[in-house]
């Protein structure tokens, strides 16, 4: 490798914005014991865990696999902003499907290098839109 290739590819390394996550892979647990209560309850306890993180700045991404037909693919995955695999582990290990038993979860490293979110903020219009999705806003007193 050419001194020009070596010294263009660290400049690009080193200007990267590097974001530490792990991807927690869910899948069913095979063997899970009965469901510690039931399936509506555990749905709102799951929603509201994951909430959680996102308002905490933890949550990164989070959803089923869905196929183009809304057929589910397994269970889904979570991204989390996390330091080290440990901390990945005690959050992931407290989502609730897995901490009842119900999912299986792996811990996958990955460093958010590239990628875009466009966020638009219309005041007027009271209208926040974020890539493709538009959201409206609504005022809340305090």
């Amino acid at each position: 490798m050419s001194d020009d290739l070596k010294h263009r590819a660290a400049a690009i390394q080193g200007a990267l914005s590097r974001e530490q996550c792990y991807v927690l892979m869910m899948r069913p647990n095979p063997d899970s014991p009965p469901m510690p209560c039931a399936p509506e309850e555990m749905r709102i306890v799951h929603h509201e865990y994951l909430l959680d993180l996102e308002r905490r700045g933890i949550l990164f991404a989070a959803g089923p696999f869905v196929d183009e037909n809304g057929a589910r693919v397994g269970a889904g995955m979570i991204v989390i902003r996390s330091k080290s695999r440990a901390e990945a582990e005690a959050i992931g290990n407290a989502e609730p499907y897995t901490k009842a038993g119900q999912r299986l979860m792996d811990f996958i490293p990955w460093q958010r290098n590239e990628g875009t979110v466009s966020l638009n903020l219309r005041f007027a219009d009271g209208v926040l839109e974020v890539d493709q999705r538009t959201y409206r806003l609504i005022k809340v007193e305090n």
